[in-house]
C-alpha cells in the first residue's frame, strides 16, 4: 500500500474505522462475545500500531534502496567513462630521459640478450657467412641461413609491435598487419630474382600449410592435454575460414583452366601482341607477354591459363585483404582483438623502431640471399627434393617462433591469441603475400602466376575445407590436434615423394 502511495494517516483511520465497525457489530449479542470481541480488538490495534511502524520502516529501507541504486548507476557510467579512458592509448614516456647510454644498455639488451635461446640463434648469423667465405659446403651454408633467420624474424615482430605503441590503434594494426609477414616477403623477393618461380609458389603454399596444419594441430594437441575442451571466438574463425576459401579458389581457376587446357592462352611461338589492332611478331623463343606492356592481352608461355588472370586474380586479393584490414581494426575490432591488452611503455620510441627495422630486414635480406643462392646445391648435398626443402622444411622454420607462442598460448587456454597467430598468419600470406608475388613479378618482368599445378592445389584445398570443419564449431580438444597434425605428416611425405620439376621457374 506504501507503494500505491498511501500514507500512514490514512491507513490509520481506515484501521480505526474498520475495528469501530467490528465493535458495533458485536454489540447486539450475548456480553461475553462482546467482551471477547472489545479485547481481540483491543489487540488487533496494538498489531496494527506494530504493523505501522514496521511498515514506515520498510518505506524508509526503500527509498534509502532507491538512494544507492541511483548512486550505484552514476558509478557505474563512470566506470564506463573510465573503461573508454582506459581503452585509449596512453601515451608513451619519453626513452631518452635517461640519457643515451642508458636508452642503449635497455635497447640492445631487449633485442639481443633477452632470452638465452634467441641470442645463442643469433650467432649463426656470422656461421652462415662464414660457411659461404670459407666453402664449407652449399648444405652447411643453407642450413645454418635458414636457422639464422629464425631470431631475425622474431625480432622484426618485437621491433614492430614496440613501434605500434607510438601510434594509434588503427594505424598500429594496419601497419603490424602489413610487416608481420616481412620474412617471407624478402624471402620471395630474392627468389623471383634469381627465377625460382616454383620455389616462390611452394614455399608459400607450405608457410600456410604449416600454419594451418601443423601449428595449430600442436596447439590443439597441447592445449587438450592440460585443458578438457577449449574455446575460441567461433565468428572469427568462420570469418577466416571463409578468407581461406576464397584464396583456395583464386589459386584453383589458373590450376583448373591449365589443367583441363580450356583456357585461351596458347605457346609463345604462335602467338602475337595485338596493340590497338596493330600486330606485332613474338620475339622467338620468348613468352609472349615480353612483347606486350604489361596489359591484359598478356598470355602465358606454353600453358592455357592467361597470364593477365593471375594479375587480375591478384589485385582483386589485394583489395578484399584491404578491405580485411578495415573489418578487423575499424568496423569489428572486438572479433580479433586479444584478451588481455598489452599496456607496457615502449622501450625503442618512434624513430628507434624505425632504425632498427631497418636494421633488421638487412640481416634478414642478406640471409635469404645466401638461402636462396645455395637451395639448388644443397638440395643435391643433403639428398632432399627442392620442393621438400622449399615447401617443408624452410616454413617449419621460418614458423617456428609462431609455433612455439601458439603453444605457449594454447597451454594458457589463450586460444582466441593461439588461433589469430596460427589460422591468421594463413589469411595473411594466402590473400596478401601471395598476391603481392605475383605483382611484384609483374613488375620485375617475371611469369609469376598463381597456377600452383593441380597436386599443390589439391593439397591445399583439402587442407583448408578440413581446418574449416574442425573450427566451426568454436571449440577444440586434443584429438583435433592430432588430426591436423597427421595430416600435415603426410603431406610432408607426399612433398618428398614428389618428382623435381624440368625447370623452377
Amino acid at each position: 500500500r506504501v507503494t500505491r502511495g498511501w500514507s500512514s494517516p490514512s491507513l490509520s483511520l481506515v484501521v480505526v474505522t474498520m475495528s469501530s465497525s467490528i465493535r458495533g457489530l458485536t454489540v447486539g449479542y450475548m456480553p461475553s462475545i462482546n467482551t471477547r470481541a472489545r479485547s481481540s480488538s483491543v489487540q488487533d490495534e496494538d498489531e496494527e500500531e506494530q504493523g505501522l511502524k514496521s511498515v514506515v520502516v520498510r518505506k524508509k529501507s526503500l527509498e534509502a534502496l532507491r538512494e544507492s541504486l541511483e548512486v550505484d548507476g552514476s558509478d557505474n557510467s563512470d566506470s564506463d567513462e573510465g573503461s573508454k579512458v582506459i581503452t585509449e592509448k596512453k601515451p608513451q614516456p619519453n626513452v631518452l630521459r635517461n640519457g643515451i647510454g642508458a636508452y642503449l644498455k635497455v635497447t640492445l639488451t631487449e633485442l639481443f640478450l633477452v632470452s638465452p635461446w634467441k641470442s645463442l640463434l643469433l650467432l649463426f648469423t656470422p656461421l652462415t657467412i662464414m660457411s659461404d667465405k670459407l666453402q664449407w659446403g652449399s648444405g652447411v651454408t643453407f642450413v645454418l641461413g635458414v636457422i639464422a633467420l629464425v631470431p631475425w624474424g622474431d625480432r622484426i615482430s618485437w621491433v614492430t609491435e614496440d613501434f605500434v605503441k607510438y601510434t594509434n590503434e588503427t594505424a598500429g594494426g594496419l601497419f603490424l598487419a602489413s610487416v608481420g609477414n616481412l620474412t617471407e616477403i624478402v624471402f620471395c623477393i630474392n627468389c623471383l630474382q634469381g627465377d625460382l618461380l616454383r620455389v616462390v609458389q611452394v614455399s608459400m603454399l607450405g608457410s600456410v600449410l604449416s600454419n594451418l596444419l601443423l601449428v595449430l594441430g600442436c596447439a590443439f594437441l597441447t592445449g587438450g592435454t592440460k585443458w578438457e575442451e577449449q574455446s575460441f571466438n567461433k565468428t572469427a574463425a568462420i570469418t577466416n575460414s571463409g578468407l581461406l576459401l576464397i584464396a583456395v579458389l583464386s589459386i584453383c581457376l589458373p590450376s583448373i583452366l591449365d589443367a583441363t587446357h580450356t583456357g585461351n592462352g596458347t605457346p609463345a611461338s604462335a602467338v602475337s601482341v595485338n596493340l590497338h589492332n596493330l600486330t606485332l611478331p613474338s620475339v622467338p623463343g620468348a613468352p609472349s607477354w615480353l612483347s606486350g606492356t604489361g596489359s591484359l592481352d598478356e598470355e602465358t608461355s606454353g600453358g592455357d591459363a592467361p597470364l593477365w588472370l593471375s594479375r587480375f586474380i591478384a589485385i582483386v586479393l589485394v583489395f578484399l585483404y584491404c578491405l580485411l584490414i578495415g573489418f578487423q581494426f575499424i568496423t569489428h575490432p572486438h572479433l580479433f582483438e586479444d584478451e588481455e591488452g598489452d599496456e607496457s611503455e615502449g622501450i625503442l620510441g618512434m624513430y628507434g623502431g624505425i632504425f632498427w627495422m631497418m636494421v633488421i630486414t638487412c640481416f634478414i635480406w642478406i640471409l635469404s640471399e645466401y638461402v636462396v643462392n645455395q637451395l639448388k646445391t644443397a638440395s643435391v648435398d643433403l639428398h632432399m627434393p627442392m620442393l621438400f626443402l622449399s615447401g617443408i622444411v624452410i616454413p617449419i622454420v621460418g614458423n617456428a617462433v609462431e609455433h612455439a607462442s601458439a603453444v605457449c598460448f594454447a597451454m594458457h587456454n589463450k586460444m582466441e591469441i593461439a588461433l589469430g597467430v596460427a589460422v591468421g598468419s594463413a589469411v595473411q600470406i594466402s590473400i596478401f603475400v601471395i598476391p603481392l608475388t605475383v605483382l611484384g613479378g609483374w613488375a620485375m618482368d617475371k611469369e609469376m602466376t598463381l597456377n600452383f599445378h593441380p597436386f599443390e592445389t589439391v593439397i591445399l584445398l583439402m587442407a583448408t575445407i578440413g581446418v574449416s570443419f574442425l573450427v566451426s564449431d568454436g571449440r577444440s580438444h586434443w584429438l583435433k590436434g592430432a588430426m591436423l597434425v597427421s595430416a600435415y605428416v603426410m603431406i610432408a611425405a607426399a612433398f618428398y615423394a614428389h618428382a623435381e620439376p624440368k625447370s623452377m621457374s
